[in-house]
């Protein structure tokens, strides 16, 4: 990990009580992702390490390779890993030192990338495409262009009034992420680099509770304790601004879904 590269600091029960959310999603990303029972696999952005575990379960007779910088997140995962996992403490941006050098048949990633600087995005693709084996895959689902728009909307305009941060996440679109993967040396044929509009469900109270998990923490880095408290009960006075057109407070994602080979056999 470099010392410049910003670290959220995650409380990592909070997190693995509400991903919900994502897991809806997981069986339609895992039967369109290349795997078989024999592969080497990384997870890279593990956190929780629940969707490592289902990965885990699709390749008995391979391994899965959990990496993560939040040692939090590592404790976590293994409390629910299987025999055919270990774990590795790293971030994207220096993957190829976090894995030691070895190479793997595929890399999946899975809502962890928006976290990345997008200034930081282009060394991350060659990263992984350096830690693939040739014709290996990188498979990645991460928040794309337009992504929880009303969540952001009002978010942003609260931060901004406390001096905080705006739009704190890289939230790209399929063009432009493509040219960086070609820029790193990926091959897309047959693969694909799309954006893909999911509705979520929540209800008042789970939607606090993933703002509370995953969300405030990205605005609230550099706001002192009284900021923060301020922060969260403006956000909380206004919560029903963010109740769909229908009155749920179901939220609109965006994911940027990938799938990117390197070249060779």
């Amino acid at each position: 990990m470099t010392e410049e590269t910003w670290l959220p600091d995650w409380d990592a029960g909070l997190y693995a009580a509400n991903t919900a959310h994502h897991r809806v999603f997981d069986e339609g990303f895992l039967a369109d992702t290349p795997l078989r029972p024999d592969l080497r696999i990384v997870d890279l952005g593990c956190g929780a390490g629940d969707f490592t575990r289902l990965l885990a379960d699709r390749v008995p007779d391979g391994e899965v390779i959990g990496v993560d910088p939040h040692q939090g997140f590592l404790d976590e995962a293994s409390t629910r890993a299987r025999s055919n996992q270990r774990f590795a403490r790293g971030t994207g941006q220096d993957l190829v030192t976090a894995l030691g050098g070895d190479r793997f048949d595929g890399i999946v990633s899975r809502a962890a990338l928006q976290w990345v600087p997008c200034a930081e995005q282009p060394r991350v693709a060659e990263q992984v495409r350096s830690s693939l084996v040739p014709g290996g895959f990188f498979r990645l689902d991460m928040s794309g262009a337009g992504n929880i728009r009303l969540v952001l909307g009002l978010l942003d305009e609260v931060a901004d009034t406390l001096a905080g941060p705006t739009s704190p996440w890289c939230f790209p679109d399929p063009g432009w992420y493509m040219e960086i993967l070609e820029a790193a040396g990926f091959d897309l044929i047959g693969g694909r680099v799309r954006s893909v509009a999911q509705r979520r469900a929540f209800d008042r109270d789970s939607l606090w509770n993933w703002l509370e998990s995953q969300v405030f923490i990205a605005y609230e880095a550099d706001m002192d304790t009284e900021r923060r408290a301020e922060f969260r009960e403006i956000v909380r006075s206004r919560l029903d601004e963010l109740r769909r057109h229908d009155g749920s407070f179901d939220q609109t994602f965006v994911r940027l879904d990938v799938l990117a080979r390197a070249p060779g056999a």
